[in-house]
């Protein structure tokens, strides 16, 4: 039986942002919000020693299927680009003046040959015309279920990247990534040095809000990115708070909001009385076409729902509600 080479988890702390934090503070996370960041790093300062890294999702099968396949790319990755690589990475890395740490999956080491995109060769050079792989490079392996692309995507290396090279002083970086299990691509970047600056300021903001926090216990939220983000950041409403009377430009937003539901709310119920005389002309028919003279255009189906057993919902708590209620008053 082969032995799987156990590659070292994560290496930096919860109270620091790190690198792969950084397209969450950034905006551009699928999973986390810049206040998600923010609430993880005020708790690990609050607690300290005592302070758990959440690891639920460490079942999941992407976790275990990343962590299994990082070795595998990595080494093949290198391999394609016929450079030496070191995978046995024990330690973090940390930015000489910002707070700002990385944990490395490999450092591949350069010949200093220029390269291009060469998209036979599934090598794409994304954020220049041509990158020079000059002394030691940052080596990042991605599993994803996505369809490839020329160009990754932003929270899928290329941000955390630049902060990698932030904090190690390499000029360059591949980003190894398998698509859907078949599909393999090398994506090299240089230095890029608007985002770096950009990544400067969002870490050095970030660290104030969380010096705020540990300093006056005071947390300096972030403008939510949406319901979902707002209802878990102001998760408990005070009762004893008095109601507000909006103004400005909020106060704009909720007449919009207001008439935006009321069209929605018209929408509705013109759609329902379409599909009322639509379903009544088709009767027990499972289909009809939709035509333009003698084009069809569209088709619709009137199909069977699923059955479904009958099941309990789990009890849980309270809690804030992800929409707004809102209703016109009668002045009169």
């Amino acid at each position: 039986m082969t032995e799987t080479k156990n590659y070292v988890g994560k290496l930096t702390s919860d109270a620091v942002m790190s690198c792969s934090r950084l397209p969450a503070i950034m905006g551009y996370s699928q999973f986390s919000t810049p206040n998600d960041e923010l609430t993880k790093s005020c708790t690990a300062v609050s607690l300290g020693d005592q302070y758990e890294r959440d690891d639920s999702l460490k079942d999941k099968d992407a976790i275990i299927m990343g962590n299994l396949y990082e070795g595998p790319i990595l080494l093949d990755g290198a391999r394609r680009l016929g450079l030496q690589i070191d995978d046995e990475i024990t330690e973090r890395v940390e930015h000489a003046s910002l707070p700002l740490q990385g944990s490395l999956d490999g450092i591949l080491h350069g010949d200093g040959r220029i390269v291009t995109t060469d998209e036979e060769k599934g090598i794409y050079v994304y954020n220049a015309e041509s990158v020079c792989l000059d002394g030691p490079g940052v080596a990042e392996a991605k599993l994803t279920s996505a369809f490839a692309g020329d160009t990754p995507a932003p929270y899928r290396g290329p941000i955390q990247c630049q902060g990698l090279q932030m904090c190690t002083g390499y000029k360059w970086h591949a980003i190894f990534t398998l698509y859907r299990g078949i599909d393999f691509r090398i994506y090299i970047g240089g230095e890029d040095a608007a985002l770096q600056a950009k990544i400067a300021d969002d870490v050095s903001d970030f660290q104030r809000r969380v010096d705020l926090f540990q300093r006056e216990g005071v947390m300096d939220y972030y403008a939510a990115m949406t319901p979902n983000d707002a209802s878990k950041t102001y998760q408990q409403p005070e009762d004893d708070l008095p109601t507000l009377t909006l103004t400005g430009s909020v106060n704009e937003t909720a007449k919009l909001l207001l008439k935006a539901k009321a069209q929605k709310a018209n929408l509705e119920r013109y759609i329902s009385d379409l599909q009322t005389e639509i379903m009544d002309h088709m009767g027990l028919h499972a289909a009809a076409f939709v035509t333009d003279g003698d084009e069809r255009i569209a088709q619709i189906t009137w199909p069977m729902t699923p059955a479904r057993k009958e099941y309990t919902v789990k009890a849980r708590g309270a809690e804030r509600a992800k929409s707004l209620r809102i209703k016109e008053l009668n002045n009169d």
